[in-house]
């Protein structure tokens, strides 16, 4: 009879811990990826001049205070899309998201050609 009980307790936390095993984790996105999908969706609602297509820019930003967006470095040999991205995302608000102040975000931005 003993052996029955332990047994049966045995059966009964190998099933707990299986079931436990197999329970969906939710996974929030990095706040990276949340930060360049807004970028990107800032600089979609501005007319894309054809001077700058095909270009490529590296661009720091960091979020201060109240969630603005601040540029503090684009590396481009393009003048005319530095002037675009700045025009477009510097001292932007962003959307949503909590964002870490005094953290450096690089994004790489590359303008499609049509």
């Amino acid at each position: 009879m003993k052996k029955a009980v332990y047994i049966l307790i045995l059966v009964m936390a190998l099933g707990i811990n299986y079931g436990m095993a197999n329970t969906p984790v939710k996974h929030k996105p990095k706040i990276s990826k949340v930060l360049t999908s807004q970028i990107y969706q800032m600089l979609g609602e501005y007319e894309v001049p054809n001077d700058i297509r095909g270009a490529k820019a590296e661009v720091r930003v960091a979020v201060d205070k109240g969630n603005y967006l601040r540029i503090l470095s684009i590396e481009t040999d393009n003048a005319q899309l530095d002037k675009y991205i700045r025009s477009a995302i510097d001292f932007e608000r962003l959307a949503k998201g909590s964002f870490e102040q005094g953290v450096v975000y690089r994004i790489p931005i590359e303008v499609a050609k049509k």
